[in-house]
């Protein structure tokens, strides 16, 4: 299940892949893609203590980054991933393999 917890239908984009950009100790910094109906992709973050709910504040799609290509998508993401300090590679190298494949 995602940590981003709304569902976005409603705005045209679907949840294809999330990451961790640090490790999780009772808080949260995550990278999200999204996929509209148009195939344009899109990028949200967030971060926070464990009392909100990642993405909760994410109602319209132009809170999102966006429209993105694929591979605008995959760089932007890889550009915040290497910045926090490369967390996790296994489990991006996962992520960036998913949002290739969608």
């Amino acid at each position: 299940m995602s940590y981003y917890d709304d569902d976005f239908s409603k705005i045209g984009i679907r949840m294809v892949a999330e990451a961790d950009l640090t490790e999780p100790d009772y808080s949260f910094d995550l990278v999200g893609v999204w996929k509209h109906t148009d195939g344009s992709f899109y990028l949200g973050t967030d971060s926070g203590c464990s009392c909100p709910s990642p993405g909760e504040d994410y109602k319209n799609l132009d809170q999102f980054t966006g429209p993105l290509t694929r591979a605008q998508a995959i760089e932007e993401a890889t550009s915040l991933w290497t910045a926090y300090g490369e967390y996790d590679p296994p489990a991006f190298a996962e992520f960036i393999e998913t949002i290739t494949k969608a």
